[in-house]
């Protein structure tokens, strides 16, 4: 069995509050009042730093003062690289000081990237067993200049970085990942022919979105779950905790009324103080239900995350002690 040991997030100090985006003096009434209900009072800003820079640090937090120097690294890529052609996992890797002989990035999925590294992890954890451990990390910057993305949620910079060893706090029971290319640029960014600062994340069909991405959701996770759980004898009942990324209030009424569940206080809180961060939100959760008390020894989380390229992830996870944990705020 395999399971997050220890998680690290950075979030950068400056706040900037979610009504008082930049673009939001040029937003449409309509906009502003989507805005309003999503659920999100502030975002945080890394002025300027790069996500690879942003994940590298909390790579360097995880890995410093622990024997981890030959563990296996698997960046998460973030909206957008910094450069074509160059390795990002390798810089972040040497950078956080790790030494081992393996490193790469999972991408192409959005959110749910996270969702596909925790499986590689797993899969290089059971192909090599002298291997310690693996050490994922992900840094979040919105693509160009405006954090809006419409009309889904506000993007806050931040990053993280998990630790997945044989005996982590955090087992991972069973974990399922589907994908749809139907979807593969219901979102995007056209960015070859003009500068970063007008680069912009459009949604191709608002209502392709909104309604059919959205009741194929529901279908997939309630098949999903199902199969999920009924492997391991299990019933949506057997779950205590219900964890997804964070989008909107919307976004959580939706899962609530869709599955009949409550989805976490840590997820709401979340939201309210930090808006999506992307392949962050799931470690940002799971760290704030062991940090505050609301995820126990013994209880079970099935944490649901999905993205619009589109993809599904459904992972049950056992939580069997503490978790070593640590915010940093540079």
């Amino acid at each position: 069995m395999v399971g997050i040991s220890e998680i690290v997030t950075i979030l950068p100090e400056k706040q900037v509050g979610a009504l008082e985006t930049a673009e939001r003096e040029n937003l449409p009434e309509l906009d502003r009042e989507i805005l309003e209900r999503l659920g999100i009072e502030s975002v945080r800003d890394a002025e300027g730093r790069s996500a690879t820079e942003l994940a590298t640090e909390a790579a360097r937090q995880l890995v410093e003062g622990a024997s981890r120097e030959s563990d296996a690294f698997l960046l998460v890529g973030g909206r957008f690289p910094e450069l074509l052609t160059a390795s990002e996992a390798t810089r972040a890797q040497r950078a956080a000081g790790l030494r081992s002989g393996l490193a790469m990035g999972v991408s192409e999925l959005g959110c749910v990237s996270v969702s596909a590294a925790l499986m590689v992890g797993r899969g290089l954890l059971a192909a090599d067993p002298t291997l310690p451990g693996v050490v994922l990390a992900h840094g979040n910057r919105p693509p160009g200049l405006r954090r809006y993305r419409r009309p889904v949620t506000v993007n806050g910079d931040g990053a993280m970085a998990m630790h997945l060893s044989p005996d982590g706090a955090l087992r991972i029971v069973d974990i399922t990942l589907e994908t749809n290319g139907d979807y593969w640029d219901l979102f995007k960014v056209e960015y070859l022919d003009r500068p970063f600062e007008e680069w912009a994340e459009v949604c191709s069909d608002l209502r392709r979105y909104s309604f059919s991405l959205a009741v194929e959701s529901r279908k997939r996770f309630s098949r999903m779950n199902e199969e999920m759980l009924a492997r391991q004898g299990l019933a949506m009942e057997d779950v205590d905790h219900f964890v997804t990324q964070n989008l909107s209030l919307g976004a959580f009424d939706f899962y609530e009324q869709a599955f009949d569940i409550s989805i976490a206080r840590a997820c709401r809180s979340n939201l309210r103080a930090y808006g999506h961060v992307g392949s962050t939100d799931i470690a940002l959760n799971l760290q704030a239900g062991m940090v505050s008390g609301e995820f126990q020894a013994g209880d079970l989380v099935l944490v649901m995350n999905n993205s619009p390229v589109a993809a599904w992830s459904s992972m049950l996870i056992e939580v069997t002690g503490p978790l070593r944990s640590s915010t940093q705020r540079p």
